[in-house]
């Protein structure tokens, strides 16, 4: 009797270590019936959406504080922004992303040409118009085919290129919870920037904002598209934990303020960065102080 109980108890670990290794990865066999560009699947970007924000009362912003800053493409830090310059894939620069989101009417642009960057009165632009709006006229110097050794000047249309914008505008909120007891930044939107060249002297005039993206639409679009990882290619992050997680170099250029100015406007060329820093420091000190004893 005792024999049988133990001839049962050994036949059923053996069953239960081989079905174990069998449930193992290492022990499947892997078929690929079509093409395919790396040795697996990787799906978990079409899966990931944007985490959810804390839900926030008026009653429990004890401190708020306004910035608009600027993010620098060329910037080593914020190559991922420009990066590539050719799409592959799910791989896409951050232009490139938002601008086929607008071509399918996924997202929606708003008008940056008024003096006003609320969204409660900013109207909203159509793709027709806005790609009419982005059409840039160049004044060009080519050899008149009707007459050799002759040179004549055209003007001819230059369409809107993704790839000519390589900085970006960020409004958003810096506010202490009290109820939470922690410093939150929210971003309310995102204005491309290109520069503005004068099309008859090739001249730099300044800086041209060219729409407004309101960020809580944009981000399930963002959170479904990958940033490079130069650490680990395995482990690409969305353009959304990007700004979430602030990896990110960015300056302020204005802050909410009585004059409703920008930093340009009073000031320039080093002392403009130093008055960026001063504010950052500001918004960091302000939350520092808060835990001194």
């Amino acid at each position: 009797m005792k024999n049988h109980i133990v001839k049962n108890l050994l036949l059923g670990i053996f069953l239960l270590v081989l079905k174990v290794s069998f449930s193992q990865p290492g022990s499947q066999v892997q078929l690929v019936t079509e093409p395919r560009d790396r040795a697996y699947d990787r799906v978990h970007i079409n899966d990931l959406k944007p985490i959810p924000y804390s839900y926030l009362r008026e009653s429990d912003v004890f401190w708020e504080k306004r910035v608009w800053t600027s993010i620098d493409f060329r910037e080593k830090m914020n190559q991922f922004f420009y990066f590539p310059q050719t799409p592959q894939g799910k791989w896409r620069s951050f232009m490139q992303v938002v601008w086929d989101a607008m071509l399918n009417g996924d997202i929606t642009a708003y008008d940056a040409t008024g003096s006003s960057d609320n969204f409660e009165e900013m109207l909203p632009v159509p793709v027709s118009q806005l790609q009419t709006n982005l059409t840039t006229q160049q004044t060009i110097r080519q050899e008149d085919p009707n007459n050799p050794g002759t040179f004549i000047t055209q003007t001819v249309d230059i369409e809107f290129d993704p790839q000519d914008v390589k900085f970006l505008w960020i409004k958003e909120d810096w506010i202490f919870d009290k109820q939470r007891s922690e410093m939150q930044v929210r971003i309310i939107g995102v204005c491309p920037v290109k520069e503005d060249i004068d099309p008859t002297t090739n001249l730099f005039r300044g800086y041209k904002p060219l729409f407004w993206l309101y960020f809580p639409e944009i981000r399930p679009l963002l959170a479904q598209n990958e940033v490079f990882n130069s650490g680990n290619s395995a482990r690409r992050l969305s353009y959304d934990q990007m700004f979430m997680q602030r990896r990110f170099s960015s300056y302020i250029i204005k802050e909410d303020n009585v004059f409703d100015r920008r930093i340009d406007s009073y000031t320039s060329g080093i002392d403009a960065l130093l008055e960026s820093e001063r504010i950052k420091n500001e918004i960091r000190d302000f939350e520092q102080e808060l835990w001194a004893y």
